[in-house]
């Protein structure tokens, strides 16, 4: 049974990681984040980090399965905040990329909670965490980074002062 769920939370992540990029670099990128959407994002991955990582630093007791199951629970129904963005800023195919993503999110969840409940040592446990770690990392570090500051930089290049449309000072 061990195994089969291994096999399974590895299917589960890696089709995850492969919607999640096509997501960022053709549909993110192509749009632009509002704020909203690219502070929400890492605080989607923290989440999904803290949940992830309970099972990589402690034992299953029923205090930490409970925890678990909360923190699991609580990331699903929080990757959902963004929906009433996405209804106007993103395309039917960015839509179903979403729609994916949430499919999977509560399997893996669900998945890596009986892996964990029963093979407590298990590798595919001591993965994930570092995985999502530099995902998270990345999205706060180009988004609200490297976007904000490239993207101030390029606001301070644009014009001054604008009347009615028109450009008064360059």
């Amino acid at each position: 049974m061990v195994a089969f769920l291994s096999i399974l939370l590895l299917i589960l992540t890696a089709l995850q990681g492969l919607i999640m990029t096509i997501d960022e670099f053709i549909f993110h990128k192509r749009r632009g984040l509002p704020a909203f959407e690219r502070w929400g994002h890492v605080a989607d991955t923290s989440l999904f980090f803290l949940a992830v990582l309970l099972p990589a630093l402690a034992a299953p007791t029923p205090l930490w399965l409970g925890v678990y199951a909360f923190l699991a629970i609580a990331s699903c129904l929080f990757i959902t905040k963004d929906e009433w963005i996405h209804a106007s800023a993103c395309s039917g195919a960015e839509q179903w990329c979403h729609a994916l993503l949430f499919v999977l999110h509560g399997p893996i969840l669900l998945t890596a909670g009986l892996v964990w409940f029963l093979a407590p040592h298990h590798f595919a446990l001591k993965m994930l965490p570092p995985i999502v770690l530099i995902w998270g990392l990345y999205q706060h570090l180009y988004w609200n980074v490297y976007h904000e500051r490239k993207h101030s930089e390029s606001s301070r290049e644009q014009p001054v002062l604008r009347r009615a449309g028109r450009t008064l000072v360059q």
